[in-house]
């Protein structure tokens, strides 16, 4: 089998935006890294699982805030964020079950 290896940026946003369109001010984004991980494999599909929920609460966490009260306020966009990336990594597993491997997958969410 042969296995292709695509560079990708998967939108994981929160609101649907043209794959052309200029970058919105409003949003902000991060990268996670899928290159390392073998796709096929239960033991990589959980650390890219635990990537992309790192990744969400980087994306929602205000300026570091990091009490009771922030925390609680964070939970919905987290979710949300998480909601929006399952999706798109179950479908870059798909892929790599297909013989397509993915370097990253982008996460992006409002500020």
């Amino acid at each position: 089998m042969m296995t292709h290896t695509l560079i990708l940026a998967l939108s994981l946003g929160l609101t649907p935006a043209p794959a052309i369109a200029a970058p919105d001010s409003d949003t902000v984004s991060v990268q996670v890294r899928t290159a390392d991980l073998d796709l096929t494999t239960a033991r990589d599909q959980q650390r890219l699982e635990q990537r992309v929920t790192n990744a969400a609460r980087r994306l929602c966490r205000a300026g570091g805030a990091r009490g009771v009260a922030e925390m609680a306020a964070q939970a919905p966009c987290i979710e949300a964020a998480l909601s929006s990336a399952r999706p798109q990594a179950d479908r870059a597993i798909a892929q790599a079950n297909n013989g397509t491997r993915l370097a990253l997958l982008m996460i992006r969410s409002p500020r």
